[in-house]
C-alpha cells in the first residue's frame, strides 16, 4: 500500500495526545485516589465522571473534549477519507475478516456520508453468523 501525504498527517494527528490539566483516568478506587491527587485537583473542586474512565472538573472536562473536537476538524480537513479508509483498513486487519465496516465507520465519522460514499471499498460485506451456518450445510 502506498503511503501518501495525508496518511502522513493523518497518523500525526491521532497521534496527538490531550494534556490533562484537571482530568485524570481511574478504573479502580486505588486509581482514583492516586490520579486525583496527582492531577493537582483541590479537595473543594467538584470533580465530574464520563463514561471512558475520565474524570476531572468541569473544566479540565471540557478541555479534553475540546482537544477531540478539534482533533477530529483537523481530520476532516486534512486528510482524504481514502486515505483514512486505507490506513483503518490496514489497521483493523478486514484484509483476514472480509469486512471492512469498522474502516468505512472511522471514515464516516470524520467525513459523514456523502463524502464516505466516495471511498473505494476493499470489502463491503459482512459475514455473520447465519451466512456461516448456510455454508457449513
Amino acid at each position: 500500500m502506498q503511503t501518501s501525504s495525508t496518511t502522513k498527517r493523518y497518523r500525526e494527528i491521532c497521534d496527538e495526545q490531550p494534556t490533562l490539566d484537571k482530568c485524570f483516568f481511574a478504573f479502580s478506587k486505588t486509581q482514583f485516589v492516586q490520579n486525583k491527587a496527582q492531577a493537582g485537583i483541590g479537595e473543594d473542586e467538584k470533580i465530574y465522571q464520563d463514561n471512558s474512565g475520565l474524570y476531572g472538573t468541569m473544566e479540565g472536562l471540557r478541555a479534553v473534549y475540546e482537544f477531540y473536537y478539534e482533533k477530529n476538524r483537523k481530520i476532516a480537513e486534512e486528510c482524504n477519507p481514502q486515505d483514512v479508509y486505507d490506513y483503518e483498513w490496514a489497521n483493523h486487519e478486514c484484509m483476514i475478516t472480509y469486512d471492512d465496516e469498522e474502516a468505512i465507520q472511522i471514515v464516516i465519522d470524520y467525513f459523514g456520508e456523502d463524502r464516505a460514499k466516495t471511498v473505494k471499498r476493499r470489502y463491503a460485506r459482512t459475514i455473520n453468523r447465519e451466512n456461516c451456518l448456510n455454508l457449513a450445510g
